[in-house]
């Protein structure tokens, strides 16, 4: 699923007017501390959300009475969809801010979509419409509940956080939902509960102040080493610098490309998978580590699998991002929406590796290897709006099967093969009979929220897990990216 970025070109150095504090008029204050500001998500328990977006409309660090003057660190709203976010960040934004010292930080929120798949008894709202329990897996709905209150201030730690000039800083939100969500007799609304970190270290292995993976985006233009993207999740704009040690996948040769795998490869409308990271230093343009060719894909939609019928070669899939093409081709496809997915025997099956080497065995080549809860990139070749309250029929030349998110409890661990059983699944696997997913880990897999990688897990943790999942006639295998042990103490369920 997605993956990430929003608003932001390359890294400018901005000069902004300043209110003095004692009224006396206006000064120029240089903007000396680059910032790069990120957003993640601890899912909610208790009821399984599929899409949840929320457009965050404001971001502003506050100064204290006679001190550091407030700053907004968006220049525009960014919807974002936070499930995608469970084990990677999305970039908010890539700005500066004064050097001095803030009390707090108030975020925003406009415009929440939730679609969410009710497998409890309860019949959930939002004041409007209404979500009763469901009898299958493939029968989601989708609920808008309103924001009470619209934003939330953060005056603890890190708070109060001193800027250093010239000395970048990432600073983090974490959106925990299964805080936020709250539901009162069966009517959801959303209250956000949100942690911030500060920290100005980079990666010792990237040398980067903040890492993005597995981000699809489309090909807007390419210049000299840098292409300009839309990222196909928040449909803002990425400006990316390419080096000589940017590795390119899957690019074939063309007229333009006389030699594959190479930065002339690189065309316009392109839907592509990249790694970047971003130094956070003033006038740098982020690069792109790693950037690979989604196999011809231009009118591209990704989702969620919750449904799959071999034998109709159908399946069931909930919009989670939605290529500019295709987008402005299909008026009325939003995020999460659910299309029924027809494909046929001549539909290609593939793997959105990213360069990454498989384990032997593990196959996605047909409509038998498609299962529920895995990530799916798709080339519609046509698509019908849905009436009367029916999906919308997608139809595909091209299925890819893309890194997937979610979340559960270690069951098990076998120190011998690095792996570990994850039960406490979410809806879209239990109420398809899948009650445990064995999740291989190896050396490029990142451990987060735990000290000492692999050995550092225990039986009973809360993690959310990143990656590529395949179905095996054992049972389903995630081939581990992302492993992610709640810091936070779980919430109490939703549907209690």
């Amino acid at each position: 699923m997605r993956k990430a970025m929003a608003f932001w070109a390359a890294v400018p150095f901005l000069i902004a007017f300043m209110a003095g504090c004692s009224g006396s008029g206006h000064h120029v204050t240089a903007h000396n501390v680059p910032v790069v500001l990120t957003i993640q998500d601890q899912p909610p328990t208790g009821i399984t959300v599929v899409s949840l977006t929320v457009q965050i409309t404001g971001v502003t660090l506050q100064g204290g009475t006679g001190t550091q003057s407030s700053v907004s660190l968006l220049s525009s709203p960014v919807t974002v969809n936070l499930s995608n976010l469970q084990t990677m960040d999305e970039l908010l934004a890539n700005t500066s801010a004064p050097a001095g010292t803030y009390d707090s930080i108030m975020v925003t929120f406009a415009n929440a979509s939730m679609t969410i798949l009710n497998n409890s008894t309860t019949t959930f709202a939002d004041g409007t419409h209404s979500c009763p329990p469901i009898t299958n897996g493939t029968t989601p709905c989708t609920l808008a509940p309103a924001f009470n209150p619209t934003s939330t201030t953060i005056s603890t730690s890190p708070f109060p956080l001193t800027l250093t000039a010239n000395t970048p800083v990432n600073i983090g939100l974490d959106f925990n939902s299964s805080n936020s969500i709250a539901n009162s007799n069966g009517t959801l609304s959303i209250a956000p509960s949100i942690t911030v970190s500060a920290t100005t270290t980079t990666s010792a292995t990237t040398g980067n102040l903040s890492d993005f993976s597995n981000v699809t985006a489309q090909v807007k233009s390419v210049g000299a080493n840098q292409i300009t993207l839309v990222d196909t999740e928040t449909n803002q704009q990425l400006t990316l610098g390419v080096s000589s040690t940017t590795a390119f996948n899957n690019f074939n040769t063309s007229s333009t490309c006389t030699t594959a795998n190479t930065f002339a490869c690189i065309q316009t409308g392109q839907i592509v998978s990249l790694n970047f990271g971003t130094t956070g230093v003033a006038g740098a343009t982020p690069t792109v580590t790693s950037i690979s060719l989604n196999n011809g894909i231009t009118q591209g939609v990704q989702g969620t699998v919750i449904g799959v019928n071999p034998d109709t070669n159908t399946m069931q899939v909930v919009i989670t991002s939605v290529s500019p093409a295709f987008s402005g081709a299909n008026s009325g496809v939003a995020v999460g929406q659910v299309v029924t997915v027809n494909s046929n025997p001549q539909t290609a099956f593939s793997v959105q590796s990213n360069g990454q080497t498989l384990p032997a065995g593990l196959n996605f080549t047909g409509i038998s290897n498609v299962a529920v809860g895995q990530s799916v990139l798709l080339d519609s070749t046509g698509f019908t709006a849905g009436t009367g309250g029916a999906n919308g029929t997608l139809t595909t030349d091209q299925v890819i099967l893309a890194p997937t998110q979610f979340n559960g409890t270690i069951n098990s661990l076998n120190s011998t093969n690095q792996a570990f059983t994850l039960n406490g699944l979410n809806g879209v696997f239990t109420d398809n009979g899948v009650n445990l997913v064995n999740v291989d880990t190896g050396t490029t897999t990142t451990f987060t929220g735990v000290n000492g990688g692999f050995t550092g897990l225990a039986n009973g943790n809360q993690v959310a897990v990143g990656g590529l999942l395949f179905e095996t006639p054992t049972g389903p295998v995630l081939v581990g990216q992302q492993v992610g042990v709640a810091s936070t103490t779980v919430a109490a369920a939703i549907a209690q």
